[in-house]
Parts: structure tokens; sequence; C-alpha cells
């Protein structure tokens, strides 16, 4: 380790490489890796500087990231995917600022810290997430309420799998929302990274979830995760009648939905009386605005009433500290590790091959997480 610095620059160490099923490698300081036409000043980078398709995220060489203040440099190991990735790129629906290094989140260790962070941290292994700061990189300079420290004996990939879909499902619900003991539960998208992970959680609470999934195949997926009900909206023109039927009529206590504007009326008219539809994002484009009075259930319409619905932004609003992202990974790792959670890595990709991981994830026939190996 190197010696103690002075007040205003950054710590440093050697470190080892770590990964699932990866021998311990060591090592230049600073977390470089020898790569060709790389020099120790720099790290692999993937790069948007125009929106566009898969073809828009760029391998560059940038400079390595200097840590300010209290933040922690962190050494990625492993990636994880994530559909809001995909609308960085494409710059909808909301747009970002360019030039952009994307992702939101990942695991690895730190490799150096800034003069005021907690140096305790230097050489462990951490998962970061939950923020938009250059995590398509070798190297992420992050602030300490998104970084969590690792045992030494979880994996880097599960860490990086679960940390944003696992601790946004276990918001959505235990703590937005808490779907208990033979509750009928809805979950749009069901075999996706974080539909999936709210079917776990919800059957284990007890819930009757019904998963819905874009075709057989993700729906026999979501079965397996536990969902009584799935069906294949390729094969269910209906899916309202759908689970009104599975459910004597009544709807549904929740439904979670992530896909704005082509599954909100979908998923409105699934709720039962009192029900709650909880909305955590929007991968089909932002719903259009509506008149309240359709949650009544005096409108005439035949819908049930006294609805409520609920945006929930996980990682703003909820995990805003980095001891509430420590207690929400803490209960889905422990999952993991007791086998009650699957973290359904899907696929791996180099941090070079970034555009074919998007390409994939785009085709809507993932079933789980895709990771890039940084």
């Amino acid at each position: 380790m190197c010696p103690k610095p002075a007040r205003g620059t950054t710590r440093c160490m050697a470190h080892t490489r770590r990964g699932a099923g990866v021998g311990r490698e060591k090592v230049p300081a600073r977390g470089r890796l020898p790569s060709g036409g790389i020099t120790a000043s720099s790290m692999l980078a993937i790069e948007i500087t125009r929106h566009g398709g898969p073809g828009a995220l760029r391998p560059v060489e940038r400079p390595e990231p200097v840590p300010s203040a209290d933040e922690f440099l962190v050494r990625n190991r492993w990636i994880g995917v994530n559909y809001v990735d995909l609308q960085h790129r494409e710059g909808r629906p909301y747009p970002v600022e360019l030039p952009l290094v994307p992702g939101i989140e990942a695991a690895g260790e730190v490799v150096a810290t800034g003069p005021d962070a907690d140096a305790a941290l230097l050489g462990r292994p951490v998962v970061h997430f939950g923020h938009l700061s250059g995590v398509y990189a070798e190297l992420t300079a992050v602030g300490p309420k998104h970084v969590v420290a690792l045992a030494p004996d979880v994996p880097l990939d599960v860490a990086a799998a679960v940390a944003m879909c696992g601790t946004t499902a276990h918001v959505l619900t235990r703590e937005a929302a808490r779907p208990g003991a033979g509750d009928a539960v809805v979950v749009q998208a069901a075999a996706g990274a974080t539909g999936g992970a709210v079917v776990q959680l919800a059957a284990a609470a007890g819930s009757t979830v019904i998963g819905l999934a874009s075709t057989p195949a993700k729906a026999t997926a979501a079965r397996a995760l536990g969902a009584e009900h799935a069906f294949a909206l390729s094969e269910t023109p209906d899916p309202v009648r759908a689970v009104l039927g599975v459910t004597g009529g009544a709807g549904a206590a929740h439904v979670y939905d992530a896909g704005g504007r082509d599954s909100f009326d979908a998923s409105l008219a699934m709720l039962a009386t009192r029900g709650t539809l909880v909305l955590y994002g929007q991968s089909s484009g932002p719903v259009e605005p509506f008149d309240p009075g359709r949650l009544s259930g005096i409108t005439g319409e035949g819908r049930a009433g006294s609805l409520t619905v609920r945006w929930v932004s996980a990682s703003n609003d909820y995990l805003r500290t980095g001891a509430d992202r420590a207690r929400a990974l803490a209960t889905i790792l422990e999952a993991v590790a007791a086998g009650r959670f699957d973290a359904r890595i899907a696929g791996r990709f180099e941090l070079a091959r970034a555009a074919e991981a998007h390409e994939r994830l785009a085709s809507r026939g993932v079933l789980g997480k895709l990771l890039l190996r940084a």
C-alpha cells in the first residue's frame, strides 16, 4: 500500500484481479491491466458522442479518472447492462448530455481514494450502483453513497448482476408496496432482469404471482421463478381478461409495470378495488396525460375504484444513502447465498463488445442479466 498522502492528493495501491471463475492475477497500481495500445495513464472506456443505435457505442482510450474529495476509484471487473443504458444511448425518452460513458452499476475493487474518503476500503471488493458517472469503463470515480462494500466471498459477477435489479425489486416489494400472502400480484415483463426479481420476491412473500411476458419461452421462465400463472402476450390478445379470469373477476392487489405507454391502460384495468399500480420505468415511452377520475370507479367505465398509481424511483428516493443501499443489497445477497434468489446471469461480453450486448438486450430475447467484463 502506498504511504498516506498529503491532504489534497489521492491514496492508491497495487491490487489483484478478481472475478467469478477467474484466478487472482497481480496487476500494476491504479488498476492498470496490460493492454495493447493503452498507456499507463489511460483506460478503456465506451463512449457515446451521438445518439443512435448500438453502433453509437465507441471503445475509446480515456484518461484515468482521479477521485476527488470523498470519492473512491473503483477498478471495475463486471458491469451490468440495463435497459436504461439503451435509452441513454438513444437519447430518449429524456435527453442526456454528451459525450457520455454510460452505465449505472458495476463491481470491482477500490484502488484509490480521494483525500476525504474512507481509506479502509482500499483494496476491498465493492459494488457501486444507481449513478450515471462513467461506468462502462475499466475505472470509475464514484461518491460514497453509491458504494457498498462486499464480503470477500461474494462473487463480483453476482454482485453486479443483482445490484440494480435486486435492490429495485426489494424496494418495489418491501417498501413502496408490500404484497403479502394470498395477494394477487401482476408483474409485467416478468422474465426480465427486474421483473424476474419482482416475481421471485413477491412469490417468496406468499403472493399469487401472475406473470406477463412477451413470448411463451419467457412465460415459462416466469413460472420457473415462482409465478403461479404466466401468460405470453404473443398468445394472449386480451391480458386484462386473462388476469381477471385467474382472479375470479376481482383483479390484482398490485400490478408492477415498467413498460409505460404501451402497457399502462391494461395495467390499470387489471387492478382490484383499492389496488395499486406500481410504475418503475417507461421502456415504451411516457404515459399520456390521463384523468385521475379514472381511479375513482364512479366514471361509468365499470372499473374498480379507490385505485392508487405510484411512481417508484428506487435509487433516487428510497436508496438515498450508502447505508440504504447496503441494507437492500444485503437482503438480496443473503437470499442468493441461501438459494432463494437466482441472479440469472444470461450472458457475458467483453467491455469492447458493449454494442453486441446492447443488440442482444434490444432483441427482447434475454432471460436475465447481461454483463460486461472490464
